[in-house]
Order: C-alpha cells, then structure tokens, then sequence
C-alpha cells in the first residue's frame, strides 16, 4: 500500500505550472506562504473561520439576533461557494454544541457513509492490490453519501433562532452574483490539477476554463450551486434526501456513470435513508480541565486525549522553550496513532475500548514503554479487557480537504465544527455545482490482511474512520476553550500541540495557533518549515534518534476561542485566510 511521503516542493508557484511538484497524500493543500497577521477578535460574540467572507456572514447573522447555529449553518453555505476545495454541501462534517440554557454538550456525526452497493474490495485492483492514491481520490467508488446537509438541518430544527431560508441567503448571493476568488483557492485549483481533473470535464469547465483558474480580479459564479442553495433554502434539508434536489443529484450521479463504466452507482434509498447519529461526548480530565470531543468514527478525538495523557506523564513539559518537550510531544504522537488507527472503527459493527485505551493504568504503562524506548516504533497496545488483537494493522486514510469553525453567540451557546470533502476538490467530480467528497478512501483500501478483517474496512452503510475532532474544554462545568483544525491524519498533532499552548504553556489564543507544528510519522517527524511564529528551539534539536527528520510547510486551519477575564478570544490560524470578528 501506498504509504510513502511525496512532498510538495512549493505552493508558491504560478498556477500554469501543473505537474511540476508531486503532491503530497498528507499535506496536499500544505500552508499559505508565511508573513500573514493572525487574526484575532475579542467580545461577546465571536466567529473564527478560515475566510473572511464566510465570518463576516456569520457575524451579521449573529447581529441580526441569530444563534452560533444559525451563523454555523450560514458559515458552511458560504464556504461551499468560496472555499469547495475544503469542505461544501456535499461532505461531511462533526459538530459539538454547548447549550448554555440547558447546559448540555451534544455530538452530531454527519458523517458520509458508503452506499448499499458498495463492495468491500471497491478500491482494489484487479490483482487485488490498492489502487493508486491519485486514482483512488478520483473513482465514483470513492464518493459517500453526503451528511453535511442532514447535519446542519438537524441542528437547525433545535437550535435555530432565524429562519433557514434566511441562513442561506449569504451563500446564495455569492454563487448567483460572483465573488473574487481567493490567492489560496486559486492555488488549490493549482494543487487539483497536478492531483488530476481530466476524469471530470464539468470541474475543468468551471474552475479551470481554458486550463486556468478564475482571474483573481474578475467575479466568479457558479449558477448551478446557486440553483441547488435556493432549492434548499425553499425546500428545506431533507429535500437533499427526499425531494428536489435530490432527483437533481441522483440524475447528476447516473451521468457520471457514463464517465465510468461499471460503477454501480447510488440508489434513492441511499440518500433518502441517512441519518445524523448523535453521541456521546468523549470526555477526559486532563490539567485541571475536562476535554470533550467527537468519538468514533472519530479516532482524531481519541488521538488528542491519549496524546496529552502520555505528557501529562512527564512533569517537565512545561517550557516551550526546551527541546525534550517538543520531542516528548512527537512521540506521544505516534504512540496515540499506533492505537488509533488499529482499534478505531464504525462503532456500528461493535464497541471500541475508548475507554480502556484512557485507562490512567493502560496510560501508565504504555508512557513507560514510550520512555523506555525512544527510539522502538510503537505498536498498538493491548487495553484492559482486550485479550486478544482480533484486526489485521492497515495503513491509514487521511482527510486533507478540511475545515473547522468555531462560533460563540451572546447567549454562550458554542458550536465546534469541522467538515471535510476528503482529497483538495473531493473527487473534483461536480453535480448540481457541488464538489462531491471522495471521504470513501478513508476506509481501508484492503479489508483484509493476511485472511484477518481490519477495523475500518468498508461495507455498505459504514462511516469511515476520520482524523477530524472538534473539542470544547471546560472548567468547572463551564466551557473555557473551542477548537478544532483541518489538517489530515496530522490534525491531533495540530490540536495536541494548540492545548498545550493554551493549557499549559499559558500562552494566549493568537501565540497559541501561530506556534510551529510538528508531525510524527512513518516516515520521519516532520517539523514545520517558515511557521507563523518562530519556533522557540532549534529544530535540529528536535531529531529522535537516528530517525529522519523534514522540514516542510504543515498545514493547518486552526479555530480557536478562549474565555479570558470575562470575554471570548478568538484567534484565526494565519495558514490560511482565516478570520476571527467579534461583536463587543
């Protein structure tokens, strides 16, 4: 299986440069240049996301008496239009929502889920080995039942104060009457093309007319995603399920068929039949605070909580200035991915010992082990009440089209979300104007190694495995922190290293997203090259052992929000167009 690192050598280059730099399966969006201010905002009321015109949307909802729902719902309409290759009404997505009336945390998965037609060796070759990462990302095999939709409807109906046609008029606007494309979407398009558009000639025909993306200085429309946003707005969120729109997407689906022949395609049972699951929160005390965040099919949650765990072991981590607490940092980070990626499945097939693997004995033992050996590759550990290693170990997907926001409203009320289309575009295949996710090849390519099963293997109706783990921190009961970051396989790397920051560290919300990252991996640990602020140690200090080491850009898109002295902070990671507004 394809597992090695290819890196992007720069994303400061022109757009005509296609197939010049291959691109890399972790970080294909990688980060905007370095230099941009950090975004920070501080009031009553604050909206972090990672475009400006999505938060000012957002803001003018919440001025307009809305909830941090209804400016969640708007937020996410807009970034369907201004940044698809990130996330849009055909992905997916994790919500946590803080009720300050009820004082209660909700967790709803939207999460895509694999047709009833699906197979589990969909994305096998012939011989049966994987298919090609590029290939795979572009297979109608590869493309979920989108939950996003379902998801924002569902929060909406509880939560929503404005009505919803009136949350989609921003996005409308912007697809109907055009907008400037940004630096960081036409670089993405650049990115699409060196990962492969010719499988779809309707994405080429929109965003790259002539083999170019959309002039920076003239409007950009899409009338087609326009029609499906007023369709919605009309109609409201089950007609994506079970009305209009829906017979507008399956007729899109069954012409994309004609592109590949063999593909069995999606039924009406397959979108009228999804479901938002709600959860419970996965909760752990951790330096005085209680962490919350999304659980399986999340392993991204879990990853952050073990991580810190395994540091909460070491008394000396306090000093961002000291080597070994960076180097502590990335090999807790593999030994949480070690454990993630083999005991995390759909938890409809089963229970997941989320509980046994935060065991503070199972933590114990395995920081030992980590201790004892710095240099051993960790495996995955035996929790308590496991007797057995009843998986084979796959390699791993991997989210990198991503975003997350981060909205709290006058009332208290905090929404901590992050959505996704998978691979930069999706599958850069295009019905009724939207990107549609490729989030299928988050399963595991095999669903057999060696004649034993693995965890997340696709089957129809399953939720693949994701990275993605919007969190919300409190304290004494009361929410202190929102955050949550895009980034791949990486984002509880990214998001164990913010909550040091803030936790420990003390550092406030805009030294606390602008800090360097660090990525340990199969390949090596890579350490973040031209990060918002300096890195505080020398980073060829940071080396573990004899194992290799890269400097590369790291991409993020960090949210973060933070109750100081009585107010909430928001700070925007400046790796991308992120934007943090406040109302006083």
């Amino acid at each position: 299986m394809l597992r090695a690192l290819l890196l992007i050598l720069s994303l400061c280059i022109s757009s005509t440069a296609v197939g010049a730099a291959p691109v890399s399966r972790d970080d294909p969006e990688s980060s905007d240049p370095g230099g941009a201010a950090i975004s920070t905002a501080v009031g009553s009321a604050v909206v972090v996301t990672a475009n400006p015109r999505a938060s000012r949307a957002a803001l003018a909802v919440l001025n307009a008496g809305g909830s941090a729902v209804d400016a969640l719902v708007t937020a996410q309409a807009v970034l369907a239009v201004v940044e698809p290759q990130s996330s849009g009404l055909a992905g997916g997505g994790f919500l946590l929502h803080w009720d300050a009336r009820q004082q209660q945390l909700e967790v709803l998965d939207g999460r895509e889920i694999a047709p009833q037609r699906s197979r589990p060796g969909d994305l096998l070759q012939p011989s049966g080995e994987p298919l090609p990462w590029r290939q795979a990302t572009s297979r109608l095999e590869a493309i979920g039942v989108p939950g996003t939709v379902a998801l924002l409807w569902e929060a909406h109906q509880q939560h929503g104060r404005l009505p919803w046609a009136t949350t989609l008029k921003p996005a409308i606007r912007l697809a109907r009457d055009g907008f400037r494309p940004s630096p960081r979407l036409r670089r993405s398009l650049g990115i699409a093309q060196r990962i492969g558009v010719d499988h779809s000639p309707a994405f080429q025909a929109l965003y790259l007319p002539g083999g170019q993306p959309p002039p920076a200085d003239q409007l950009f429309r899409n009338p087609a995603l326009a029609r499906s946003l007023e369709l919605l707005a009309n109609d409201g969120g089950p007609s994506f399920y079970d009305g209009a729109l829906a017979e507008r997407i399956l007729a899109g689906m069954a012409a994309l068929q004609t592109l590949q022949p063999g593909f069995r395609g999606w039924t009406a049972a397959d979108l009228s039949s999804y479901a938002v699951v709600r959860r419970q929160p996965l909760c752990r005390q951790q330096w005085n605070h209680r962490l919350c965040t999304m659980p399986p099919p999340s392993s991204g949650g879990l990853a952050v909580l073990q991580t810190l765990a395994l540091l909460e072991r070491g008394k000396e981590l306090t000093d961002a200035s000291d080597p070994h607490t960076w180097r502590q940092l990335a090999r807790a980070q593999a030994w949480a991915d070690a454990d993630r990626l083999y005991w995390v499945h759909d938890p409809i097939d089963g229970a997941i010992p989320t509980g046994a693997l935060l065991n503070p004995r199972y933590i114990q033992a395995r920081s030992a082990a980590m201790q004892a050996s710095p240099a051993q590759r960790p495996a995955p550990g035996l929790p308590p009440g496991m007797a057995r290693y009843p998986f084979a170990l796959p390699d791993q997907g991997r989210e990198q089209g991503t975003t997350h926001l981060a909205i709290v409203d006058a009332r208290g009320n905090l929404a901590s979300y992050t959505s996704s289309v998978e691979t930069v575009f999706g599958s850069r295949h295009l019905v009724a104007g939207m990107v549609l996710n490729n989030q299928l090849t988050d399963f595991s390519f095999q669903p057999a190694i060696n004649g034993r099963p693995v965890a997340n293997r696709r089957r129809p109706g399953r939720r693949p495995v994701s990275s993605m783990a919007p969190m919300i921190v409190f304290r004494h009961g009361k929410p202190v922190l929102s955050v949550g970051s895009p980034g791949g396989r990486s984002i509880p790397h990214v998001l164990s290293r913010v909550l040091l920051a803030s936790l420990v560290w003390q550092e406030p919300p805009a030294r606390a997203v602008g800090l360097p990252h660090l990525s340990m991996r199969s390949s090596g640990l890579a350490v973040e090259k031209d990060p918002p602020l300096p890195w505080p140690v020398a980073t060829d200090q940071l080396v573990l052992n004899d194992q290799p080491m890269r400097r590369q850009r790291l991409g993020s898109g960090t949210a973060l929000l933070q109750w100081i002295d009585g107010r909430w902070q928001g700070a925007a990671d400046p790796r991308r167009e992120g934007t943090a507004l406040a109302i006083p």
